[in-house]
C-alpha cells in the first residue's frame, strides 16, 4: 500500500475511532428515568422502590459508567428534585418532591445550560444553578416576582417555558453583549452581523449560503463584503481598500496565520465545521489589535450551540470531521480535522483549481517547454487539525487551550524524454498555531486576562533541473511568540476602561542554496515590540451613543523607536432606522511579503516573509478616516461609506510589480479614496442583495519617473450581487462579481527590446497606464436537508463560473529563455467547475 494511501486509511480510521469515543458526560444522550434506575439495578444489584406515575415519561442525562452507584445518585438529583433513601443496602426508596419546583437555564444564542446563576426572590437569595443549569426551590414561590443574575447574562421578561420531558422550567437568558453590539443579524446571509462599531462578526456555524461556496469559508465569504476584492480569485491575495494581502492581519484565537488557504489559496485552511466567530475590521479597530495596516479579521473560539455533537463531511476535495466532547461538568474539547482526497482521485473541482493555480509556474513551464522535459502528474495533498479545550473553574474563570496545525504539500518529477531520466522537485507550506489563555472575573466590575500565542510558518522548496546538475533549496521561516495582558474595569453604568501590556517577538528567517556554482545565502532577523495599550468606551444612557477611543504606544526595540497608535470609533443611533458612524486609526506594520523572484518556490507560492530593518524595507505607516451610515427599515438595509487611507513606507517588492518597477528596490506610499454601497431587501424566505464600490488608488514613488501612477491593486469599480432563498430544508443562492479590470503595463509593440544584442531589456511604456477587459462570474449554490430522528444528512452542489466566462486575472510580458523575443503572459480566470458534497450530523 502506498504511503499517500496508508495516510489516508490512517486518517479515517482515526476520525471513526474518535466518533465511538465517549468520555463521562461526552455526547451523552438522554433516556428515561426508569429505564436508567433498571439499569443502576442490575449494575448494583439494588431495587429501586417509587410510583411509576411520579416517575413516567422523565427523561434524564445518564452517569458515566465509572461513577459508583453513590455517585450515579448524586448526578441524577442534579437534574429533578428527587430523593434517595436507603431502606437498606440492597434497598433504596426514590421519591419526587412535590413541593419543589425545578427551574433549568439555558443561554438563548447558544441553548447551553448555564451554570452559577443566582435566583432571588423577595430580596432573599435562594440559591445558584448546578452544572447542569438547574435550581430547585418550594413550589409557593410565584415565577412571577421571581429575579435572577449572572455577571454575563441579563434577562427578558416572559422568557420561560414549560417542558414536560423535563419537568422544569426553561429560563432563556441573553448574553450581555449580543443584543447591544448587534445592529444587522443577516448581513448578505444568515451567520453574517453587522455591529454597531461597523465591523462584521461571522458565525460559521450559522452560515446560510452564498454563491459558489458550499461551506461556510470565512475568507472566501469576504468577496461579496463592500471594499473587498480577491482579483486573482484566491483568498491568497484578498484585498482589503487597495491594499496587499500580507496588509490584513488574520488571527485565530489571538496567534497570527501566515498561512491563511490550502490548495494555494481556492480554498480557506480555517476548518469550516468546527465553532468558531470572527470578527472582521476594516477600520477603527480596537487598540488591542497590532499591525494589519489593511483590515483584521480576528477568528476566536465560541462554545458549542449546535444540536449535533459530531459531524462528519465528504466532497470533491476533502474529508472533513469534527467532534464536540463534554469531558465532564467543567471541561469540553472540540477537535476538527480535513484532510484531501486529491492522492485518491481527481475531481472535475480539482481539476479546474489546478488548471487556476499552476498558469505561470515551473510545472506550466515544463508542460509548455520545447527542451525535451516534460513533468510527470503532479501529487497534491493539504490537511488541518485543530483542538480546542476549555476548562470552566467557575462562572468567574475560564482556562482555554488551542493548537491549529496547517499542511500543504506539492511533488512533481522533471523528465527527460531523450534519456527517462527524472528528478523530483518538492514544495512544503506549513503553519502551527498554539494558545494559552487564563480569564477571571474579580467581581461584576473587574476582569483580567492573560494569553501566551505561538506561530511557526515554514515554506520550503527543493527544485532540481534534468538538464543540468543544478539544485536550488529555498526556505522562508517565521517564528512568532506573543503574550498579553488585559485589565478590563467598569467605570460605570455608561464608561469601560480596557488596559492591556504585549510583547512580541518575530524572528524570520530566509535561506537560498544554489548547487553549480555554489551559492549559500542565509539571512535571520529578530524584531521585538513592547506595546501599552488604554481603550475607553462609553455607552450613553439611552444607547444611541457608543464610543470607544483608544491609544497604543509600541516600542521597536531594535530600533529603539516609539510610535503611538490612536484608534477611534463612533456609533449614534439618530432614530429608529438611521445610525451614523465616524471612524479613524493610526496603524504601523513591520512584517511584509516579497517577491525576489517570480520563479522561487517553483512560482506557486512566490511571496517571502519579512521582517522591516528600516532601510530597505522600512515600518509602514497608515493613516485612515471613514464617515459611513446605515439605514434600516422594513426588510430594507442601506449602508454607506466614504474613506481615505494613506499607507507609507511600502516597497516594489512587496507590490508584485511585473515591468520596470520588478527589479527596482524603491520605498513609496500610496493613497486611495473610496466609496462602497449596499442595499439589501429581505422578503419573506428571499434575500436580494448589491454591493457597489468605486476607488481612485494612486503610488507615489519619489525616486521613479512618473512619480505617481496607479496602484497595480486600483480597483476603480467593483460589485457584487446575489439572491438567496432559505427555508427549513432548502438553501439557494445565485450571485456573481463584476469589476473593472487590473492596471497593466504595455510594451513598444515596434519597438518592443531595447539594445537586443548587447543587454536586451523590455520596452515598456508608462506603467500601468492600461486595463485588463472587466471582469464578470457568476456562481450558484444550493443545498437541501435530510432531518432524521437523532441525526440530520445535508448534501448539495456548487458551480463557479456558472457561464464559463473568460477573464483575465493578469497580463504582463517577459523576454523568452534566449532573451530574442517576447512573451505575452495572461493569467486566465477560473474555469466552470462544479463540487458536490454530503455531511451528516449526528
Amino acid at each position: 500500500m502506498s504511503s499517500s494511501k496508508l495516510s489516508t486509511l490512517v486518517f479515517f480510521v482515526a476520525i471513526l475511532i474518535l466518533s465511538g469515543y465517549n468520555l463521562q458526560a461526552q455526547s451523552q444522550k438522554k433516556i428515561e428515568l426508569v429505564v436508567l434506575l433498571t439499569s443502576l439495578e442490575n449494575k448494583f444489584e439494588v431495587s429501586f422502590n417509587y410510583l411509576h406515575e411520579d416517575l413516567k415519561n422523565i427523561e434524564v442525562f445518564s452517569p458515566g459508567e465509572s461513577y459508583s452507584l453513590e455517585e450515579a445518585l448524586g448526578f441524577i438529583k442534579k437534574q429533578l428534585p428527587l430523593s434517595f433513601t436507603f431502606i437498606s443496602e440492597q434497598s433504596v426508596a426514590v421519591n419526587f418532591l412535590h413541593s419543589f419546583k425545578c427551574l433549568s437555564f439555558f443561554d438563548a444564542t447558544s441553548g447551553k445550560s448555564i451554570a452559577d446563576v443566582q435566583v432571588i426572590y423577595n430580596k432573599q437569595t435562594l440559591g445558584f444553578s448546578n452544572s447542569f443549569g438547574k435550581v430547585f426551590v418550594m413550589d409557593s414561590v410565584d415565577l412571577g416576582k421571581l429575579h435572577y443574575s449572572h455577571p454575563n447574562y441579563f434577562n427578558v421578561d416572559g422568557s420561560f417555558e414549560f417542558s414536560t420531558s423535563e419537568v422544569c422550567e426553561i429560563f432563556y437568558l441573553y448574553p450581555e453583549i449580543e443584543l447591544d453590539e448587534i445592529i444587522i443579524k443577516e448581513y448578505l446571509t444568515k451567520g453574517i452581523y453587522l455591529n454597531s462599531d461597523h465591523s462584521l462578526k461571522i458565525i460559521p456555524q450559522e452560515f446560510g449560503v452564498l454563491p459558489g461556496l458550499i461551506n461556510a469559508d470565512v475568507l472566501h465569504s469576504l468577496q461579496y463584503v463592500p471594499g473587498i476584492v480577491n482579483t486573482n480569485e484566491t483568498i491568497a491575495q484578498i484585498n482589503v481598500r487597495g491594499g496587499t494581502h500580507d496588509q490584513n492581519l488574520i488571527l485565530w484565537n489571538g496567534s497570527r496565520m501566515y498561512q491563511s488557504g490550502h490548495f494555494f489559496g481556492m480554498i480557506s485552511a480555517i476548518n469550516p465545521l468546527i465553532n468558531h466567530q470572527i470578527k472582521v475590521i476594516k477600520n477603527g479597530g480596537s487598540a488591542f489589535f497590532n499591525e494589519g495596516v489593511s483590515s483584521v479579521i480576528d477568528i476566536s473560539s465560541r462554545e458549542h450551540s449546535q444540536d449535533y455533537r459530531r459531524i462528519f463531511q465528504l466532497d470533491f476535495l476533502s474529508a472533513n470531521a469534527a467532534v464536540f466532547l463534554e469531558l465532564n461538568d467543567n471541561s469540553d474539547l472540540q477537535i476538527a480535522a480535513r484532510k484531501s482526497l486529491t492522492d485518491v482521485f481527481e475531481s472535475p473541482t480539482y481539476k479546474g483549481y489546478t488548471d487556476k493555480v499552476f498558469q505561470n509556474t515551473e510545472i506550466q513551464d515544463l508542460q509548455l517547454g520545447n527542451d525535451n522535459r516534460i513533468t510527470t502528474q503532479q501529487e497534491l495533498k493539504f490537511f488541518d487539525v485543530s483542538l480546542q479545550y476549555a476548562y470552566e473553574f467557575n462562572a468567574d474563570n475560564r482556562l482555554n487551550f488551542d493548537v491549529l496545525a496547517i499542511q500543504n504539500q506539492l511533488t512533481f518529477d522533471e523528465v527527460l524524454e531523450t534519456t527517462s531520466e527524472q528528478k523530483r522537485n518538492d514544495f512544503e507550506q506549513g503553519n502551527f498555531l498554539a494558545n494559552l489563555s487564563y480569564k477571571t472575573k474579580w467581581n461584576k466590575r473587574h476582569s483580567t486576562a492573560v494569553a501566551f500565542n505561538a506561530s511557526f510558518y515554514r515554506l520550503e522548496a527543493f527544485n532540481q533541473s534534468v538538464l543540468s546538475n543544478q539544485e536550488v533549496l529555498q526556505v522562508n521561516q517565521v517564528l512568532d511568540l506573543k503574550f498579553s495582558l488585559k485589565d478590563s474595569y467598569k467605570l460605570s453604568e455608561y464608561l469601560h476602561l480596557d488596559t492591556g501590556y504585549q510583547f512580541n517577538e518575530v524572528g524570520v528567517r530566509n535561506d537560498n542554496e544554489v548547487t553549480s556554482p555554489e551559492v549559500i545565502l542565509r539571512e535571520k532577523r529578530v524584531l521585538t515590540t513592547h506595546s501599552g495599550i488604554a481603550e475607553l468606551e462609553y455607552n450613553s444612557r439611552n444607547k444611541k451613543l457608543r464610543t470607544r477611543l483608544g491609544i497604543r504606544g509600541n516600542l521597536y526595540s531594535d530600533f529603539e523607536d516609539i510610535r503611538l497608535e490612536p484608534r477611534f470609533n463612533l456609533s449614534y443611533q439618530a432614530n429608529r432606522y438611521w445610525r451614523w458612524n465616524v471612524l479613524g486609526e493610526i496603524k504601523n506594520q513591520t512584517l511584509t511579503q516579497v517577491i525576489d523572484q517570480q520563479q522561487d518556490f517553483l512560482g506557486v507560492e512566490k511571496r517571502r516573509w519579512i521582517l522591516a530593518d528600516e532601510e530597505d524595507f522600512p515600518i509602514i505607516n497608515s493613516q485612515q478616516i471613514e464617515v459611513g451610515v446605515n439605514f434600516n427599515k422594513k426588510g430594507w438595509l442601506v449602508q454607506s461609506s466614504v474613506y481615505h487611507k494613506v499607507i507609507e513606507g511600502i516597497s516594489t517588492g512587496s507590490q508584485g510589480f511585473q515591468n520596470q518597477l520588478e527589479f527596482l528596490q524603491l520605498n513609496g506610499d500610496y493613497e486611495v479614496i473610496g466609496v462602497e454601497f449596499l442595499v439589501q431587501k429581505q422578503i419573506d424566505d428571499f434575500n436580494f442583495w448589491f454591493n457597489f464600490s468605486l476607488m481612485d488608488n494612486t503610488y507615489d514613488f519619489k525616486n521613479f519617473s512618473p512619480q505617481q501612477f496607479a496602484n497595480n491593486f486600483e480597483i476603480t469599480q467593483s460589485s457584487a450581487f446575489g439572491i438567496n432563498y432559505t427555508a427549513d430544508e432548502i438553501n439557494l443562492s445565485l450571485g456573481g462579481r463584476y469589476f473593472a479590470g487590473r492596471p497593466t503595463t504595455e510594451i513598444d509593440t515596434e519597438n518592443p527590446i531595447l539594445t537586443p544584442d548587447i543587454n536586451p531589456e523590455l520596452n515598456f511604456l508608462s506603467p500601468n497606464a492600461s486595463n485588463l477587459k472587466d471582469y464578470f462570474q457568476l456562481n450558484l449554490t444550493a443545498s437541501y436537508q435530510f432531518q432524521l430522528k437523532h441525526s440530520s444528512i445535508r448534501t448539495g452542489f456548487s458551480i463557479l463560473n456558472l457561464f464559463n466566462s473568460t477573464n483575465l486575472t493578469q497580463q504582463f510580458f517577459r523576454l523568452n529563455d534566449f532573451n530574442t523575443s517576447v512573451e505575452n503572459v495572461r493569467i486566465k480566470s477560473l474555469e466552470f467547475t462544479p463540487n458536490v458534497f454530503i455531511s451528516f450530523q449526528f
